[in-house]
């Protein structure tokens, strides 16, 4: 008798201007059993760190799964068709169908939790000074949603900018060249992401083009030189945009405040938007 099964494929990914998984590394497929009719789930996975995914059915027709619906999983770095689950035929006499849409987003978003103690080093070399243009909540472009504690240092083009905190580049952006002051630019702010231990991200962006130190995949370690700064993208004036930042577990983009540290051991946390405030690395 003969079984039909139609499979409707549809991803549903976190858009935004954060770190995007690249569909070309990261893919969830299925693959059918023509002898019994049953479909299994597959991931691979060749980003440098995992990934957090969802799996939810908005059509099953006479099919059950092996395992709790919607299906969420870490799908760990470099797996290659890695099974997830299975559906199977509930009565073979019957029509059946599936249809499921997939969310993913960088990260082990259902057992790390950002670990609010951390301080973290000023993004820029010992004993240089910047000041704040843009802090939390600001006018220009940090109204977005996600936003929210983002930090922009006025520095000139080509200053040397340095990982806050230690971690794995994810993402390196730095083939751009324009910038400008309306939202329309945003799309070419070069940056590098750097993912670290607790499961959130580092974000540089509006660097140099061709100012990245670093390539994905390199680990860092808090204070070192990763790029050079720039005015690329949303941009009205050369600056480096730094934020920290990961996903909840509906994989929407939560920001996170973060504590400096500065000179004879002092920390702060930099969240109003005061003219001329400056900071000091420490």
């Amino acid at each position: 008798m003969k079984n039909y099964i139609l499979s409707i494929l549809s991803f549903l990914i976190v858009t935004s201007s954060f770190a995007q998984v690249d569909d070309e590394l990261f893919n969830i497929y299925n693959e059918r059993n023509e002898e019994d009719g049953s479909v299994t789930v597959y991931a691979d996975n060749a980003n440098v760190i995992e990934v957090s995914a969802t799996v939810e059915f908005n059509v099953l027709k006479n099919m059950q799964a092996d395992v709790e619906l919607p299906f969420k999983t870490v799908v760990p770095a470099g797996s290659k068709h890695l099974k997830l689950l299975t559906l199977t035929i509930k009565k073979m006499e019957k029509e059946s169908q599936l249809g499921y849409s997939v969310k993913h987003c960088y990260g082990d978003i259902y057992t790390k939790n950002h670990d609010d103690s951390y301080v973290y080093t000023i993004p820029y070399k010992h004993g240089q000074v910047y000041s704040l243009e843009q802090a939390y909540g600001g006018s220009f472009s940090h109204y977005i949603t996600g936003r929210t504690h983002a930090l922009d240092f006025a520095m000139d083009v080509g200053t040397t900018v340095c990982a806050a905190r230690g971690g794995t580049v994810i993402g390196v952006k730095e083939d751009s060249n324009k910038g400008g002051k309306t939202s329309r630019y945003q799309e070419y702010g070069n940056s590098i992401e750097v993912y670290h231990g607790d499961g959130s991200i580092a974000t540089y962006v509006h660097l140099k083009k061709n100012g990245s130190k670093v390539k994905v995949g390199d680990v860092v370690k808090a204070g070192q030189e990763i790029a050079y700064s720039g005015n690329t993208g949303w941009s009205s004036g050369p600056h480096l945009h730094f934020q920290v930042y990961t996903f909840n577990q509906n994989m929407d983009v939560k920001s996170i405040a973060t504590k400096f540290l500065q000179p004879y051991g002092k920390v702060i946390t930099l969240k109003k938007n005061l003219d001329g405030y400056t900071s000091v690395h420490h």
